[in-house]
């Protein structure tokens, strides 16, 4: 299409795809509802160990595809990542450059909360659903590697971070990828995830590292980096067509028969598109109204990270005060509201107390040993005066 073909070639970045602010707002309240829904699916699980405690009914979820979070934070990385790098490509130093503020971003709270992951297990392994593994399973999971912990489960020491195993692979392409003009750099990232995809379907599903790289689900990732392609065009759309393109996107957070079932459909063609198409409406549909809700969402947007990663820090000590205080004087729904907006509370606390300083700390001290680097050979680039 045309518009591929200006942004490929460097003629779609105009004025209005680089207006960060119009699609941020969008874009943030779009990563705290990702976060949210999967704080919720796992407060309903925990209903599931209520119910037998307490004796009151478990709240079904069984409706509803709340991990259709993780897939639109799929989505949004490939987004942000070819936006925000656009101007990076075949550029000297860049790959590197991006791929240590993308890990400056995502480690630091990682490997803290896995550290405090390993410590609650030496002092109360009974609190751990799945035991952790061995010294090889600890180290590669803070190396994002993928690794077997239990049967038949592929999850690092924090669960949740095998999502982060997938972002690390989608950073190590990408930053490949920078090495090239834009237009080679994207046709190349889009034919070795395909190929990866395609080959994912013959491998042994024993050979966990690759069987775990070469899942379909990498694709969700390039559907971002084409609707970046289409955001940095110029193309928008008005308020009924973004409606549109959100209200198909719903169907991603819904369980329905065949053929859009698990068994007719790969995740990254039954969940993976609705999050594109939630995406593309977030970014070339209008502007969200600065409204109280619309702020209090881009506030929880920001501490996105933080909810993912620290919200079964909230959710597994709330069942036990539940169990011990509440019992079954109250239907377990209202577990679900309290522990989520509890765990939503912490996020920000978090976010602002820990992942925003140790962040912004790990983020300066890369960037000051780059430019001394630099300075010491007398090739600093003026983009590496710019913050992080």
């Amino acid at each position: 299409m045309r518009f591929y073909r200006e942004i490929l070639e460097g003629g779609g970045a105009g004025s209005d795809a680089g207006k960060s602010p119009r699609m941020l707002l969008n874009l943030q309240v779009l990563r705290a509802l990702a976060a949210l829904s999967v704080v919720v699916a796992h407060a309903l699980h925990e209903t599931g160990f209520l119910a037998a405690a307490t004796g009151r009914a478990a709240v079904d979820g069984s409706a509803w595809n709340l991990g259709f979070g993780v897939d639109i934070f799929f989505v949004l990385s490939g987004f942000i990542m070819t936006h925000t790098a656009a101007c990076e490509f075949s550029k000297s130093g860049a790959p590197l450059r991006f791929f240590l503020r993308r890990c400056a971003r995502v480690i630091p709270l990682y490997w803290l909360l896995t550290s405090i992951m390993l410590l609650g297990a030496l002092a109360a392994p009974s609190l751990l659903a799945v035991p952790i593994g061995t010294a090889s399973h600890i180290l590669a999971s803070y190396f994002f590697i993928p690794s077997g912990r239990g049967v038949d489960e592929v999850r690092p020491v924090l669960a949740l971070g095998w999502t982060l195993n997938y972002e690390m692979l989608f950073y190590v392409f990408f930053s490949l990828a920078l090495l090239l003009p834009i237009r080679l750099g994207i046709v190349w990232l889009s034919v070795l995830m395909v190929a990866m995809a395609l080959v994912g379907n013959l491998v042994d599903p024993s050979h966990v590292q690759i069987a775990f790289w070469t899942s379909p689900i990498i694709l969700e990732f390039l559907f971002g980096v084409h609707v970046a392609l289409i955001f940095r065009s110029g193309v928008r759309i008005g308020v009924g067509g973004a409606l549109g393109f959100a209200a198909i996107g719903l169907l991603g957070f819904v369980r329905v028969s065949a053929p859009w079932n698990d068994a007719a459909l790969p995740q990254f063609l039954r969940s993976g598109l609705p999050a594109a198409l939630f995406v593309l409406a977030a970014a070339i549909g209008p502007v969200l109204p600065h409204r109280k809700i619309v702020l209090w969402g881009v506030a929880l947007g920001d501490a996105s990270y933080s909810l993912y990663l620290a919200h079964p820090f909230i959710l597994r000590p709330m069942r036990a005060i539940w169990t011990k205080v509440i019992g079954g004087a109250l239907p377990l729904g209202l577990f679900t509201l309290f522990s989520t907006l509890a765990a939503a509370l912490f996020a920000l606390a978090l976010f602002q107390g820990v992942e925003r300083p140790l962040t912004s700390r790990v983020q300066s001290i890369v960037l000051r040993s780059r430019r001394h680097k630099r300075i010491s050979t007398g090739t600093l680039p003026a983009a590496e005066t710019e913050s992080v």
